[in-house]
């Protein structure tokens, strides 16, 4: 029995020194690529999609999926920095139309280690080429609209599973303004994302 449980103690420990050793290695580089996606919940409403069926869809500001891409890098022991590239879509579509909201957000975020699993942090993101598309029946529920680029504040918290994926929870406040018009839309909205790390 005293040999199985040294067995295990050796098992264990070895196990523990491998997943240090890897969370060490993972952490000292420099630079390390990002790719990620989520879903993303919140904003105002911008169109309503009714089906034959009895159901319907809503558009909205701060909806629905987001992918993006990039690198991030690290400032000494606690600190990285994260600079990715992405787009943010909410859509629907039947047999006979669609809607979609489309945009391509840039982010810069900071982020500070409170210990080997969990970072905390936040920063800007800048909102480019926004646009509400609508074709066949959709187009007599939402017009064809570009909104004016703007820039919104990210704060966030990840927990690091492995050196390789991450998964984060955020907090975004933005606002679109329709091209040419004084008209505002709010773009709030809370995003459950995983990050994949190389």
């Amino acid at each position: 029995m005293n040999h199985v449980l040294r067995t295990l103690s050796a098992a264990s420990l070895l196990s523990m020194l491998v997943t240090g050793t890897a969370h060490a290695q993972a952490d000292d580089r420099p630079v390390r690529g990002i790719l990620g996606a989520g879903l993303t919940f919140g904003g105002e409403k911008l169109a309503t999609a009714q089906f034959t069926n009895g159901g319907s869809q809503s558009i909205r500001t701060g909806g629905l999926v987001q992918f993006y891409g990039g690198a991030e890098f690290r400032l000494g022991t606690l600190v990285t920095v994260q600079a990715t590239a992405g787009y943010h879509v909410d859509d629907t579509s039947a047999s006979n139309g669609s809607i979609r909201f489309s945009r391509w957000p840039l982010e810069l975020l900071g982020h500070v280690a409170v210990n080997e699993q969990v970072r905390l942090g936040g920063g800007i993101r800048y909102i480019n080429g926004a646009k509400l598309n609508a074709s066949g029946a959709g187009s007599s529920i939402a017009p064809n609209v570009d909104f004016d680029a703007t820039t919104g504040v990210v704060i966030e918290g990840e927990y690091r599973f492995s050196p390789s994926f991450g998964l984060k929870l955020r907090y975004v406040t933005e606002d679109y303004t329709v091209k040419g018009t004084p008209s505002k839309f709010k773009g709030n909205h809370v995003g459950l994302m995983g990050n994949f790390y190389f």
